[in-house]
């Protein structure tokens, strides 16, 4: 899951950030992941970090967007800010707003959506080998997302 020791393309990383990843959320295709992960692709983010959920390999990223937008089906991101770029590797971060409603199902643990809407942000930043995302680390509030939809108080 090593990064290129070179420079990322910036034009190339803005337009795979809004028409690959986000893509798959936002139009509920977690399959177009396929097409800009690696094999070996390891996604690290606080709800993996919070229930040990090991992502690794294209199908379990896309497992894992499914297993999110069945809880939130209308989950939509949208990018806040100029990406950040890496001068000496193949990195970019990218700030991200998503908004929805928890009208699915979280399961597991088997939480009954509550209808609750919920606005919350965070940071995304990606590591690339070639043309595909071999590494993510996200960072969001989630427990002030689940306060937010009613699953903490």
């Amino acid at each position: 899951m090593t990064a290129d020791r070179t420079p990322l393309d910036r034009d190339f990383a803005v337009d795979w950030y809004a028409n690959g990843w986000i893509a798959a959320w936002n139009q509920n295709r977690p399959e177009l992941c396929f097409d800009i992960l690696t094999e070996d692709f390891v996604l690290d983010s606080p709800t993996t970090r919070h229930t040990g959920w090991k992502v690794q390999g294209r199908q379990a990223a896309a497992d894992y967007i499914g297993y999110v937008l069945g809880a939130y089906p209308d989950l939509q991101w949208e990018v806040t800010d100029p990406p950040m770029f890496r001068d000496d590797l193949a990195r970019a971060a990218f700030s991200w707003r998503g908004t929805g409603t928890f009208s699915g199902r979280l399961d597991p643990p088997g939480i009954e959506g509550t209808g609750k809407a919920f606005d919350f942000s965070g940071l995304e930043v990606f590591d690339f080998r070639g043309d595909r995302a071999c590494y993510l680390y996200a960072t969001y509030d989630l427990l002030g997302l689940m306060k937010q939809i009613g699953v903490y108080r």
